[in-house]
C-alpha cells in the first residue's frame, strides 16, 4: 500500500491550458472518413464537457473531509486538468455542431443525467466517477501506445485526443486514492463498473445513431468493416480497453498497479507539435 502511495504522490498533475485549432474546416467524418468511426468519438466528445465537471463534483463533495496535503494538492491538479478539459471539448463540439451534427441535443440529455446521478449517495457519486476515470485512462493508454490509428484523423482531433490522454494518465489515480481513504467499498467500486460500463456503451451507441440519422446516412459495407477492425480487431481499441477494464475487478485493484508512466515520460518530445500549443 505505501508503494502505490508513493507512486501516486510522485506524479505531477500539470493543469495546461491549451490553444487548440478549432476553426479550422473539418472533414465531416473526422476519422479515416469512416462514419461510424468518427461518430464514435463525436458522441464520446460530447460526454466530456459535463462529465468532467461531474468528476470534478464528485471529488468537491469529499474536500472538507481531505487532510493529506500531497492528495490536496493533486486533486487542485486533477480539477485544472478536468475543467480545462471541459473547455476543449466544447470548443471542438462546437466544430462537430457547425458541420450539421446535433451535439446539442446530446448535450441537453446529458445535463437531465447529471443532475439525475447527483441525487445518488456521494460515495456513488464518486465511485462512478472512479470507474469512469478507469475507463478513459484505458483509453488513454491505448492510443499513446498505438498513436498511429490516429495518423488518418483530423489534426486538431488527434492532437486533443493525445493531450488528453497524457493528463488522464497523470490523474487518473486521483478519485480512486480519495474513494480509497474515504470509502473503500470494493463491492460498490466492482458493481458501478459494470453498471456504468453498460450505461456508457448503449449511451454511445444511441447517440452514434443519432447523430448518424441527423446526415441520413447509412454506413457502407466498407465502413463497417473498417470500423469492427478498429474497435475489435487484434490491436482494436475497444478489445484493448477490455484488458484494462478486466483488471479493475480484482480486489485490492489500485490504477498504479498498471504501470503506464512511461507513456507521459518525455511526451513533448515525443509530441513537440501538441505541446507548442501550451499557453502560458
Amino acid at each position: 500500500m505505501t508503494n502505490i502511495k508513493n507512486k501516486s504522490a510522485q506524479v505531477e498533475i500539470k493543469p495546461r491550458r491549451m490553444a487548440f485549432d478549432t476553426e479550422s474546416p473539418m472533414n465531416k467524418y473526422a476519422f479515416k472518413n469512416n462514419s461510424l468511426i468518427s461518430t464514435f468519438f463525436y458522441a464520446l466528445s460530447a460526454l466530456f464537457p459535463d462529465g468532467e465537471r461531474f468528476f470534478i463534483h464528485s471529488v468537491r463533495n469529499y474536500r472538507d473531509d481531505i487532510k493529506d496535503e500531497t492528495l490536496k494538492e493533486q486533486i487542485r491538479g486533477f480539477i485544472g486538468q478536468e475543467a480545462h478539459h471541459g473547455v476543449s471539448h466544447e470548443a471542438l463540439n462546437q466544430a462537430i455542431t457547425d458541420m450539421g451534427f446535433p451535439m446539442d441535443r446530446i448535450v441537453g440529455r446529458l445535463h437531465k443525467r447529471v443532475d439525475f446521478l447527483k441525487k445518488f449517495s456521494r460515495e456513488r457519486q464518486l465511485a462512478l466517477t472512479v470507474a469512469m476515470e478507469h475507463f478513459t485512462a484505458s483509453l488513454a493508454e491505448f492510443l499513446l501506445k498505438n498513436p498511429e490509428i490516429l495518423e488518418d484523423a483530423d489534426p486538431t482531433v488527434r492532437k486533443m485526443l493525445l493531450w488528453h490522454a497524457v493528463e488522464e494518465i497523470e490523474h487518473k489515480a486521483v478519485a480512486f486514492d480519495v474513494y480509497r481513504e474515504h470509502v473503500n467499498d470494493e463491492f460498490m467500486r466492482k458493481r458501478v463498473m459494470v453498471i456504468s460500463m453498460i450505461s456508457l456503451f448503449s449511451r454511445l451507441a444511441m447517440y452514434q445513431v443519432w447523430l448518424l440519422r441527423s446526415q441520413r446516412h447509412f454506413p457502407s459495407w466498407r465502413e463497417w468493416k473498417e470500423a469492427a477492425v478498429f474497435f475489435w480487431g487484434k490491436k482494436g481499441v475497444l478489445r484493448d480497453n477490455m484488458k484494462g477494464l478486466a483488471k479493475f475487478f480484482k480486489t485490492g485493484f489500485h490504477p498504479w498497479d498498471i504501470d503506464q508512466n512511461y507513456l507521459i515520460e518525455n511526451w513533448e518530445e515525443r509530441y513537440p507539435d501538441i505541446a507548442a500549443l501550451q499557453v502560458n
